[in-house]
């Protein structure tokens, strides 16, 4: 079916039950209103990106929780804060040092370093699980806000727009293996 749309920018919600249409529409209507997402050529699978649409769902609440929890870095500079968030948010995801470092692509000790830094900054609760898990929410959500900016909802005839807010479609990882 995608060879249908060659050439062509399309988003197709997750197959569901005839019941269900109406949440699906609104899914892939959420990530066409992307000006990523318009921009494409193909197919985007709304299924592809389900943990985005959940955790945009409700924008404004997701962008509290991020910016509670990542209050303690509005003291840096624009520069450091996203070299520590983009470092923390590795480090949730990785782990180790060495890990960090072949996935930003820097030297163990500049991780070892900046996760001194963050551990300064959040103390011990970067050890409880709970935060450690809404501190990656939070820094997933941040990216993904800043991923692309917000475009306008498409405006389809006939059809008045409400529902859910538009959402980004690709994670900061996959615009950095884009080159984006």
């Amino acid at each position: 079916m995608a060879a249908a749309f060659d050439g062509v920018g399309a988003v197709m919600g997750p197959v569901v039950t005839t019941e269900e249409a109406g949440a699906s529409l609104r899914w892939a209507l959420s990530l066409l209103n992307l000006r990523s997402a318009r921009d494409a050529a193909g197919v985007i699978f709304a299924e592809n990106h389900l943990s985005t649409l959940t955790l945009l769902h409700n924008e404004s609440l997701a962008k509290v929780l991020a910016d509670r929890l990542l209050q303690p870095l509005a003291a840096f500079t624009p520069r450091q804060r996203e070299r520590i968030e983009e470092t923390l948010l590795a480090w949730l995801e990785w782990g180790g040092a060495p890990e960090v470092a072949k996935y930003l692509r820097i030297h163990p000790q500049t991780v070892r370093y900046r996760m001194r830094q963050i551990e300064k900054i959040f103390g011990q609760s970067l050890r409880e699980p709970d935060m450690r898990f809404n501190l990656e929410l939070a820094l997933r959500t941040r990216q993904l806000m800043s991923a692309a900016p917000r475009a306008q909802p498409l405006h389809i005839p006939g059809r008045r727009m409400r529902g859910p807010e538009a959402v980004a479609g690709t994670s900061a990882r996959e615009a950095r293996k884009n080159g984006r």
